[in-house]
Parts: C-alpha cells; sequence; structure tokens
C-alpha cells in the first residue's frame, strides 16, 4: 500500500493571463536546479488524480511536490537510482511560438486554459539529470501515467497527443531520453519494497558509527538464508551488534537504501513476517556510503 501523506492547505494559484504566467516566471516557478528548483505546479494548484504530497528529499534536499500516488512511486525508483543525480518534478514547457508551430506540424490542438484563450504551460512530470559511468551528465525526462490512464476511452486520444507533443517539446530542448512510465513498468513489489525501505532514510546520531554499521552487515551476511524470516534475521544481527531490534530495523533500511547490503529488490517484497532474501555487502567501504549519504 502507497501511504498517504497529509498535505497543507493553502491557496493555489490561477492562470488566466499572460500576466500572471510572466509573473510566476519571475517568481521562479520551473527554474532552477538541485535545492534551488522551484516546480512550475504546486500541490496546492492542481486538483490530482489520487493523493498529492509533499515530499522532502533524501537525494535533493527540498520538498518535491507530488500530484498522485504513482508520481510519489516513479520518484522513489529515481531516488534510488545511482544513475540519478537531480530531480526536477513538474517542470514547464513553455508555449513559445516554437512549441506552438510544432503542434501545428504535427496537428495536435496546442491545450489552452480552461475557459481562456491562453496557451497552456505543459509540463513533464520528472526532468532527471542522470550521470554516465564516466561522469558526464545528461538530461532525461520521465512522464507518469497510470495503466488506467491508457485504457479505451473517449480521453485516450487526447491523452496520447499530449505525450507526443510533450515529447517532441522535449527533444527540441534536447532532451531525447524520454520514457513512458506506469506502475506497471515499475513493478508492484520495488514500489512496495521502496515505500517500506524509505522510512529508514535517516538515522539518529547513535547509529551512525562506520563501526556499528560494519559489523550489523557481517552479522547479516552470516545470519540470512533463506530458511530465516526477515525479521529473525534482524533480531539476531541487532543482538550480536549490540542495538535493540527496534534500531536494527532502521539500520536494515538505512543500509539497504543506501546500496550497503544488495539484493534483488524487484524479485521479493521484503516483509518481516517473510522469508529473508539472501543478502550480500557491497564493495562500498561504510565510511565512503556515510559521506555520500
Amino acid at each position: 500500500m502507497i501511504l498517504f501523506t497529509k498535505v497543507e492547505i493553502v491557496r493555489g494559484r490561477r492562470f488566466k493571463t499572460q500576466a500572471d504566467i510572466d509573473r510566476y516566471i519571475s517568481q521562479g516557478y520551473g527554474q532552477g536546479e538541485g535545492p534551488q528548483y522551484l516546480p512550475w505546479l504546486r500541490v496546492q494548484d492542481v486538483p490530482s488524480k489520487g493523493r498529492s504530497r509533499k515530499v522532502q528529499g533524501t537525494k535533493v534536499d527540498r520538498l518535491h511536490h507530488l500530484l498522485s500516488d504513482v508520481e510519489f512511486a516513479c520518484f522513489l525508483t529515481l531516488e534510488f537510482s545511482e544513475q540519478v543525480i537531480d530531480i526536477r518534478e513538474q517542470f514547464p514547457l513553455f508555449p513559445t511560438e516554437q512549441a506552438i508551430d510544432i503542434a501545428n506540424q504535427l496537428g495536435i490542438r496546442y491545450p489552452l486554459y480552461r475557459g481562456t484563450q491562453l496557451h497552456f504551460v505543459m509540463t513533464t512530470d520528472f526532468l532527471i539529470t542522470l550521470q554516465a559511468t564516466d561522469g558526464t551528465r545528461y538530461l532525461a525526462a520521465r512522464s507518469v501515467k497510470t495503466e488506467g490512464d491508457l485504457l479505451p476511452s473517449s480521453e485516450l486520444k487526447r491523452t496520447i497527443e499530449k505525450l507526443e507533443l510533450e515529447k517532441a517539446l522535449l527533444q527540441v530542448q534536447g532532451v531525447h531520453d524520454w520514457k513512458l512510465v506506469t506502475e506497471k513498468t515499475m513493478g508492484a513489489t520495488l514500489i512496495e519494497n521502496l515505500i517500506w525501505l524509505r522510512k529508514g532514510k535517516t538515522l539518529e546520531r547513535h547509529l551512525l558509527k562506520p563501526d556499528t554499521h560494519s559489523q550489523f552487515i557481517h552479522a547479516l551476511e552470516f545470519y540470512a538464508n533463506k530458511e530465516r524470516t526477515l525479521a529473525s534475521v534482524i533480531r539476531a544481527s541487532a543482538t550480536s551488534t549490540h542495538i535493540p531490534y527496534t534500531d536494527g530495523i532502521l539500520l536494515f533500511k538505512y543500509l539497504v537504501l543506501n546500496k550497503n547490503i544488495c539484493f534483488d529488490i524487484t524479485k521479493q517484497e521484503l516483509k518481516l513476517t517473510g522469508f529473508c532474501p539472501l543478502l550480500t555487502a557491497s564493495n562500498m567501504p561504510v565510511s565512503k556510503v556515510l559521506k555520500a549519504a
């Protein structure tokens, strides 16, 4: 289950004239990188399908505005990816003359704000910065839909048109890596595991000692096997490391999120009462993981 995070009720912005768009641009919306980025759309600006939430990032230190459960799930997969170094959600694709010309060339009616003749500021759900193994960086985009959005309906043709236009506008801006993401493409097991693991995204000071991490990891490797429950393995490892069982659960989650403990999290759902997957320690020193986290 994807948990609902209650969000504060704040009056949303309205887009009725070009002056509104210009004002929001001058205020920094849709601009910046890393912690300084301000999404074009915020939770309070959009009536969402599903549950909206503001989520504190672990990879990028700021609040991320996510407009649905499936956006939240995609966000978790991006944070977990070692290649992703920046995440900009609700990134604007402004309706320039070139953008409108592209829509005309594709035979697509450019969207307008409801009740106006104002061209709509389209957004891509996630503009991400990726880093290749050789250190080079490049931009990619991920558009998020539910499987239900893609079922035959009176709205499907228009949905596909907007996706085609979004992809074309991104390509003009030099973003050629565009993918459509749904809950099915991510996989239910991966999503559920990342939701469970994220509760260990931060640790209290007493659990941040490298020696504690090393001892706990060695104990996990020793006790882990498919005939024991995950709870049993964590409890035995916590006892061996001289920390409480509840701290052991948080430390396990933290080390998995930071890639210090490895296993295929797409294959088996993590449950304390379920069998423990085969765990191996990564080659990355604990001190390096702590520095990078």
